[in-house]
């Protein structure tokens, strides 16, 4: 299978030199591709609009106000295009923007309600979303099509000029079909049906002199030992002054190994309320560029990887929506010039220590351009260890010993709980290329804590040296681990003190690894390894240590499972209980994936982590089920309430199967017994023309759209259907005869439980 190893940009190439239309609906995803065949993408360039879009009128004559732009956040994609304003109202004229053809009628209950695309002489496709109506040709084509099926719900593709349109030609009308409020969603897409910014076209230029509004920018640390003002977590910065022109962010923000910037910002426009995205950003460090992004074209395979343009972790805590101004490992969008992955991340060995300008512009798509400045401190910590001592000297010894400045020294007996501290400058020791000698009289401490410190103030760890090691009796070692991204952190903590290094080992197989740790206080030690991406199966956790000056040893279990991109595999946990399978497609980078299983009301709850990480193609979960039983589903949920997933049945097998295809969390068995309900149910017949309205609920699986259907003496009338507020209803636009009918309802969810209503009317 060659075209599953594609990249988007490949397979767009391979559909383009083989002639083949492909019409993948927008609320699935295609199947996801991993490799990158060069001679492919190189045929391409994708960077490159191949249209003359000067030919494009706009679309409606409801308003020129845009209420969101192109590539905005949307869960799980990118807004594929602009939203117009229709002034709260519905039933505004929508025009073809080119000559063209008809070649999808689309009516869901959900997303985009009512929608049309039509394409055009030069390939591209324009669509119009939430209309309220079509026009009377296409208004026939859709009903017939409806009725076909006997679903409100329909995806027409239709023949090449079957229904030409004009340029001009009035095709629908605004609404408020699908999600939202009333107005017209309207895209552009390019011959592949990836998104354009519709912005690009020339008539479209909307006056605008607004630039758009910084409101925060958060700095992240991104690898173990990371920090950001000397803390572990990210830190966020608001109520941002301004300064000739430009935002400031007035305090120096201090920074150490791997560390990237985020951002909240949007657009304005003259009359417009509703604040939209940005179309350009660039980052800068020292006036060097290390970062740009422009949003011209989404690929339409890969719209989801918009959780990894923005800082999902951040998102999903509640924290903001924050667009990096770095790119992910796995981010294969093409926003960014061309730069590799890791792009934009700032490395501050690689930077001098000390001080260092940085800047952020952003701008929208008319040239706007707000600016934001500020300073940050680039801290070289200094690693030190010991090399030998004696009663009056302690040998330190430090690849970076040329850029210390000082010392401090503590040091305390046993039975103390303060220390007593000593400084040493650069004139009170002597170093020797990379061997530094201190003075320092060890006769009154029992233990000696030392930290180095550099001339611009960046600090070591602490090591530490016991002179007498009788600090009480025996005491156990603790062992904990704990996941992050592609690594483990190892933690080893004690009741008494460690008198000296912990030795820490990782077997894996038959395989062991040796895990550096540094001390965080005498009575902690921490470390990090990265799992073998080959091994798969338990790990066992060995630790060594000399507590108040005697042996102590622990071992721990690990188990977990490493899914990398490169490889395909399955594994089983809790005897069978679950069977997790994932291909070479299944995620961006490297996961380490942990199971944990708890019992409610005799169910297992699965907990599946971690549930921060974007998934590709997705992982797929098998439960085996006690009997065989179609109200019993699979289960899904992460911040919220259970949420009913499509699932396979093998009854070979007796299990469930449901495949998890952005983030992980909470899955379960749950068996849904009780029918859906009606509710708020009016029906009456003005001159014989029947009016039908009514609410729709389901207290777990939720109902299916597809099986709400409904029958006036017994012949099915298809009634529109808005499922953002489970609410159908039925408007006939032909009268029905005087005397009896009788109205039936019928309505399923989606594990087939099902209720019937009926009611009789009278038309005079």
């Amino acid at each position: 299978m060659l075209i599953k190893h594609l990249t988007f940009r490949a397979l767009t190439c391979l559909i383009g030199l083989l002639n083949i239309s492909v019409h993948p609906t927008l609320d699935t995803e295609m199947e996801n591709i991993s490799a990158q065949p060069d001679n492919l993408v190189n045929c391409c360039n994708f960077d490159t609009v191949k249209s003359d879009l000067s030919q494009y009128l706009w679309p409606t004559d409801a308003s020129d106000r845009i209420t969101s732009s192109f590539a905005e956040y949307r869960t799980k994609h990118f807004h594929g295009g602009i939203d117009i304003s229709t002034n709260g109202q519905t039933g505004y004229k929508v025009f073809s923007v080119r000559e063209g053809y008809v070649e999808r009628i689309w009516i869901t209950p959900n997303g985009y309600g009512k929608m049309l695309y039509i394409r055009h002489p030069d390939g591209y496709v324009s669509t119009y979303a939430h209309l309220k109506s079509f026009s009377e040709k296409i208004n026939e084509l859709a009903s017939k099509e409806q009725y076909r099926k006997g679903t409100y719900a329909i995806n027409l593709q239709l023949e090449p000029n079957s229904v030409p349109v004009d340029k001009g030609e009035v095709i629908a009308y605004t609404g408020d079909t699908g999600f939202g409020p009333p107005h017209l969603h309207f895209e552009l897409r390019d011959e592949n049906l990836n998104p354009v910014n519709p912005l690009l076209i020339s008539n479209y230029n909307i006056p605008d002199n607004l630039p758009p509004f910084i409101r925060r920018i958060v700095v992240s640390p991104l690898s173990y030992n990371s920090m950001v003002n000397n803390d572990a977590e990210p830190k966020f910065f608001s109520r941002i002054p301004r300064r000739h022109g430009s935002y400031i962010i007035p305090q120096t923000i201090r920074i150490h190994g791997d560390v990237g910037f985020g951002i909240d910002a949007e657009d304005r426009s003259i009359g417009n309320w509703r604040e939209t995205g940005i179309y350009r950003m660039k980052f800068f460090i020292d006036d060097s560029l290390i970062y740009s992004m422009e949003l011209n074209r989404i690929p339409q395979l890969e719209t989801k990887q918009i959780d990894l343009h923005y800082d999902l972790p951040l998102l999903l805590e509640g924290l903001g929506r924050f667009q990096k101004l770095y790119i992910s490992d796995g981010n294969s969008l093409p926003f960014f010039s061309h730069q590799p992955n890791g792009t934009g991340i700032i490395h501050t060995d690689r930077l001098k220590e000390g001080e260092h300008d940085y800047k952020i512009l952003v701008a929208d798509i008319q040239g706007n351009e707000s600016e934001l400045r500020g300073k940050i401190f680039a801290n070289h910590s200094p690693k030190i260890d010991f090399s030998g001592f004696d009663v009056n000297h302690i040998s330190i010894s430090s690849l970076q010993a040329g850029s210390i400045k000082q010392f401090v020294i503590s040091g305390k007996r046993a039975f103390q709980t303060n220390w007593t501290t000593h400084t040493l400058d650069r004139s009170r020791f002597s170093a020797q290329d990379s061997i530094i000698e201190l003075p320092i009289n060890l006769k009154p401490y029992d233990v000696v804590r030392i930290v180095a410190e550099t001339k611009n103030g960046s600090r070591s760890n602490p090591i530490y040296h016991f002179v007498k090691k009788s600090f009480g009796p025996p005491r156990t070692v603790f062992i904990d681990w704990k996941i992050i991204a592609t690594q483990i952190v190892v933690t080893v903590t004690t009741p008494g003190v460690f008198t000296e290094i912990p030795q820490v080992l990782i077997q894996e197989g038959s395989t062991y690894q040796t895990v550096a740790v540094n001390a965080i206080d005498l009575s902690k030690y921490e470390g990090i390894f990265t799992p073998s991406t080959s091994y798969q199966g338990v790990r066992v956790l060995k630790v060594n240590a000399e507590v108040n000056g005697k042996l102590s040893e622990d071992e721990s279990i690990m188990s977990f499972f490493i899914i990398s991109p490169e490889n395909s595999g399955e594994f089983s946990t809790f005897d069978e209980g679950i069977k997790i399978n994932y291909d070479s497609a299944s995620v961006y980078t490297p996961l380490i994936f942990n199971i944990e299983q708890e019992k409610n009301n005799r169910l297992p709850i699965y907990s599946l982590t971690p549930t921060n990480i974007l998934l590709h193609g997705g992982i797929k979960a098998t439960i085996p089920l006690n009997t065989q039983d179609q109200k019993t589903g699979i289960y899904y949920r992460l911040n919220g309430g259970w949420v009913f997933q499509n699932a396979t049945v093998d009854s070979n097998t007796n299990t469930l199967s449901a495949i998890f295809t952005r983030t992980l969390g909470d899955i379960t068995l749950l068996r849904d017994e009780n029918p859906p309900s009606l509710g708020r149910l009016k029906v009456s017949a003005p001159k014989g023309y029947l009016n039908v309205s009514f609410r729709y609920y389901d207290n777990l699986s939720g109902v299916d759209t597809d099986e709400i259907k409904m029958y006036i003496d017994d012949v099915p009338i298809i009634p529109e259907i808005d499922g953002e507020h489970h609410r159908a209803f039925y408007d006939g636009s032909t009268p029905i005869a005087k005397g009896k009918h009788q109205l039936r309802i019928s309505i399923k969810d989606k594990v087939k439980n099902s209720a019937e209503y009926a009611r009789s009317l009278v038309v005079k």
